[in-house]
């Protein structure tokens, strides 16, 4: 079998602040290194962008073109800040078309040759909707354009049964928003509890509209969720996602934030490497192949928990194993099963 395939280009690095910022190259420097030190990279085929010329026309099915003719219009002027989260810079235009030239390419090698990806991309796209930011958040929160909602609607496109699990810290809305009224795809999304982070969208009873009803899925995680609570929602929100999609899904395209890690330092919850092999784990049990591209992560999240997901997800490298599984307190779990009631409520609403 052909090894999984690492898209990694030079101009995700060229997507750089005009200061400070918590979003910068130094990811992937990190990421990069943590894979290699684990031992991983050696079972990766490296492959740069493809051409991306043709990906603007593409990104129209995503986004408004007024939306696209903003970014490139600021980037070519040479930056600056789309709002007061999300900066542009000359390479920001570019280095978005890459990534989303990245994730079709990786979803054409998944449906002619089985083979799975991993896109060590950046800018990050899951926060960016139809307009820019989505769902009526204050900003973009880093994010440029939605490779992974423009892939699944073109995997969907093929008669593909397409799932899109989003694992990041924060509500994956750019994605939503734009697969809201699409029924081919089932979304997946785990998030910390709305009410307490950006951007403030993802609750159980957003669940999809007309015919796409009941696609949506949003399993909150109260805060100090540690990784018995993950897993538990984990667990019952797949099975969800499942019964939607009407069977096991032919391709999986997941938006991988490592920033739930422990002391990462964005949000609340408690999770360890534990968190991040029980999802690689299931998801290898399903069979598809998975085309994973990197949202968030801004530390510990990128030098452990990116190891301990691919290891488990493709049986690469040896990640480190030092830590025991953190337990949530009782009021944490109470909260989280009432998010899941109200989930399952919203799923059994559906007509």
């Amino acid at each position: 079998m052909a090894p999984p395939l690492l898209y990694r280009d030079a101009l995700f690095y060229m997507h750089e602040p005009p200061d400070h910022h918590v979003e910068g190259p130094w990811r992937l420097e990190t990421a990069y290194r943590a894979l290699a030190e684990s031992g991983a990279l050696p079972g990766f085929e490296e492959r740069p962008a493809p051409p991306r010329q043709r990906v603007e026309k593409e990104l129209l099915l995503v986004h408004d073109e007024s939306y696209v003719r903003l970014v490139e219009k600021l980037s070519r002027r040479g930056g600056g800040y789309l709002d007061a989260d999300t900066y542009v810079n000359t390479y920001t235009y570019d280095a978005g078309l890459a990534v989303a030239a990245s994730v079709l390419d990786a979803v054409r090698e998944a449906v002619e040759a089985g083979r799975s990806s991993l896109v060590l991309a950046r800018p990050p796209g899951h926060h960016a909707g139809r307009y820019g930011a989505a769902m009526g958040a204050p900003t973009l929160g880093f994010c440029i354009f939605n490779a992974t909602a423009l892939a699944a609607i073109r995997a969907a496109d093929l008669g593909l049964r397409v799932l899109v699990l989003d694992f990041d810290l924060h509500h994956g809305n750019g994605t939503q928003e734009i697969l809201y009224t699409e029924p081919r795809v089932v979304h997946l999304d785990l998030h910390q509890d709305p009410s307490t982070i950006y951007p403030g969208t993802g609750w159980p009873w957003q669940s999809g509209e007309g015919e796409a009803e009941g696609t949506k899925l949003n399993a909150v995680l109260p805060p100090y969720s540690g990784d018995d609570v993950f897993t538990y929602m984990l667990d019952e929100a797949l099975e969800l996602a499942l019964q939607a999609l009407g069977g096991t899904p032919d391709i999986i395209l997941v938006d991988a934030g490592f920033d739930g890690y422990r002391g990462d330092g964005l949000g609340l919850l408690d999770l360890t490497t534990h968190a991040y092999q029980a999802v690689a784990h299931r998801l290898r049990r399903l069979g598809a192949p998975v085309v994973t591209v990197l949202e968030g992560g801004y530390s510990e999240g990128l030098r452990r928990g990116l190891p301990a997901y691919i290891a488990a997800l493709h049986g690469l490298g040896a990640p480190r194993t030092d830590e025991e599984p953190t337990e949530s307190p009782r009021s944490v779990w109470r909260e989280a099963e009432e998010n899941l009631r109200r989930l399952k409520n919203a799923v059994k609403a559906t007509p």
